[in-house]
C-alpha cells in the first residue's frame, strides 16, 4: 500500500538525481571545451613557433581532409578484434585452470608477469620474421591483453566469499553448479574491469605492430607522418586513435554493466586465521615453488618456440645461450658489466618517471576523493587520456621536454599516472562501511557520496 506522499516523495528523488546528472555532464563538457580553449592558446602563443603542438582546428583540418583514414582505421580495428578475442580467451581459459589446483595460481601468475615484461617492441621483429604481418600483429595485440585479464579473472575467481561456499556446499552443491552460481557471479566485476581496460591495450597492441610491418593501419601512416615531419597529421591519427579507444573502452564498459557487472561486496566475516611461524615458513616455500615452477615452464615454452620456429640461432637465442653470454663464456664479465651499467641508466630514468608519476596520482586520487563530483567529472577524461597511444606521441614529447633525463622522466610518469590514478582512487573508496561510519560518529568530516 503506498502511502501518502510516497509518489511524491520518489519523484523527488528522480529530479534531484536527473539534476545531479545534468550538472555532472555540464561540468563535464565545460571542462572538455576549458582543456580545448588552453590547447588552442598555446600552441598560439608559447608552442607557435616550436612546431610540435598544432592548434585543435588544424588537427580536425587535417583529420577531415585524409577522411579520418577509414581504411586503416578497419585494418586496426579487425587486427586489435581478433588480438582481444584470443588474448582474452586464453587469460579466461588458465584463470580456469587456478579453480582446479590452488597451486596452479602462482606458477600461471608467474608465467603470466614474465609474458607481460617482456617488452613487445623488443619481440616485435622475430613475430614479424616468423609470422605474416597480419598475425605478427594480431599475436601483439593478444599479448597486450593477455595479462590483464588473466590477473583480473584469477582475482574475480577467487574473490567469492568463504560464507557463500560453505553455505552452497552444505546445500549439496556440486563444484560446477558453486562455479556457475557462485565464483563466476563474484567474479563478474574484476573480469569485466579487465576487459574494459584490454580493450584500449588491443588497438594500442596493433598499433606497435604497425611500426614493424604491413601496408595498412594507423601505425603505418602515423609512421609515415612522423617521417615527413608532418605534425599535424601526427596529432590527427593520435586524436582518432584516441577517439577510437575510449569508444571501446566505453561500448565495453557499457556491455558489462548491462548484463550485471556491478561492485563486489564481500561477505566474508570470518577473517584470516592466525597461522603458526611454522605453517607461515611452509606458505612461503611454497610460494616459492611456485614461482620457480612459472619461471621453469616460461623457460620451456621459450625454448621450444626458439626450436620450434626453424630460425638458426642468430636471430633466436635460447636460455642456454643466453646463460652463456652472461655466466660462462670468456667475455661474460664484460657483457655483465655492459648489461649493469645499461640496467642502472634505465632504472634511474624508470624510478624517476615512476615517483614523479606516483606523486601526482596519490594527490590526484585524494583529491578526487573528497570530492564525488570531481570524480565523475574528471575520471572519464582520465580514460581517455589513457587511451593516447604513448608510443606514438614519444617523438613529440622528446621534442618539447628534450631527449635527457627530464623528457623521458616525462614519459615514464605518463605511463605511471593513470593507472596508479585509478587504483590509488579505487583503494581509497573502497574503505569499510562500518569504519567510515565509526569514523564519522566520533565527529571526522569526510566527504559526502
Amino acid at each position: 500500500m503506498r502511502t501518502p506522499g510516497s509518489g511524491s516523495l520518489a519523484s523527488r528523488s528522480a529530479r534531484i538525481g536527473d539534476l545531479r546528472s545534468n550538472r555532472v555532464l555540464g561540468f563535464q563538457l565545460l571542462l572538455g571545451v576549458g582543456v580545448v580553449a588552453l590547447w588552442e592558446i598555446l600552441a598560439v602563443t608559447i608552442f607557435a613557433h616550436r612546431f610540435v603542438l598544432p592548434t585543435p582546428t588544424s588537427i580536425v583540418a587535417t583529420g577531415w581532409h585524409d577522411h579520418f583514414y577509414g581504411s586503416d582505421l578497419v585494418a586496426t580495428l579487425s587486427e586489435a578484434s581478433l588480438g582481444w578475442l584470443i588474448g582474452n580467451s586464453l587469460g579466461l581459459a588458465l584463470a580456469t585452470l587456478t579453480l582446479v589446483s590452488r597451486r596452479a595460481e602462482g606458477i600461471l601468475v608467474s608465467f603470466g608477469v614474465m609474458t607481460y615484461a617482456v617488452p613487445t617492441v623488443a619481440i616485435g621483429p622475430i613475430l614479424f620474421i616468423v609470422q605474416s604481418p597480419f598475425a605478427a600483429k594480431i599475436t601483439m595485440s593478444a599479448l597486450s591483453v593477455f595479462f590483464v585479464t588473466l590477473v583480473a579473472a584469477v582475482a574475480g575467481l577467487r574473490a567469492a566469499s568463504k560464507t557463500s561456499l560453505e553455505m552452497a556446499a552444505a546445500f549439496g552443491a556440486r563444484k560446477w553448479s558453486i562455479l556457475r552460481r557462485v565464483r563466476i557471479r563474484a567474479s563478474v566485476p574484476s573480469i569485466a574491469a579487465g576487459l574494459c581496460i584490454s580493450a584500449p591495450a588491443a588497438i594500442l597492441g596493433a598499433m606497435i605492430g604497425d611500426y614493424f610491418g604491413g601496408q595498412s593501419g594507423l601505425g603505418v601512416v602515423m609512421l609515415q607522418a612522423q617521417q615527413q615531419l608532418s605534425v599535424s597529421r601526427t596529432w590527427a591519427i593520435a586524436g582518432v586513435t584516441t577517439v577510437v579507444s575510449g569508444t571501446a573502452y566505453g561500448i565495453t564498459l557499457w556491455l558489462t554493466r548491462r548484463f550485471g557487472a556491478g561492485n563486489a561486496v564481500s561477505t566474508d566475516v570470518s577473517g584470516s586465521p592466525q597461522g603458526s611461524a611454522k605453517r607461515t615458513t611452509q606458505q612461503n616455500v611454497a610460494a616459492t615453488a611456485r614461482v620457480m615452477a612459472g619461471v621453469a615452464i616460461a623457460l620451456a615454452v621459450w625454448t621450444a618456440l626458439v626450436h620450434l620456429s626453424g630460425l638458426g640461432g642468430y636471430f633466436l637465442k635460447t636460455p642456454l645461450a643466453v646463460w652463456n653470454y652472461l655466466v660462462s663464456s670468456p667475455q661474460s664479465p664484460q657483457n655483465r658489466q655492459q648489461i649493469l651499467l645499461t640496467l642502472a641508466t634505465t632504472l634511474l630514468h624508470a624510478g624517476s618517471g615512476w615517483i614523479l608519476g606516483t606523486i601526482l596520482a596519490v594527490i590526484g586520487a585524494v583529491i578526487l576523493v573528497l570530492s564525488p563530483a570531481a570524480t565523475r567529472a574528471v575520471m572519464p577524461l582520465v580514460l581517455v587520456v589513457r587511451s593516447v597511444p604513448l608510443v606514438a606521441m614519444t617523438p613529440l614529447l622528446a621534442l618539447l621536454f628534450g631527449r635527457g633525463l627530464a623528457g623521458i622522466t616525462v614519459i615514464a610518469a605518463l605511463v605511471t599516472i593513470v593507472p596508479s590514478l585509478v587504483t590509488i582512487s579505487d583503494g581509497l573508496q573502497s574503505a569499510p562501511g562500518p569504519a567510515l561510519d565509526l569514523i564519522r560518529s566520533i565527529g571526522a568530516a569526510s566527504s559526502k557520496r
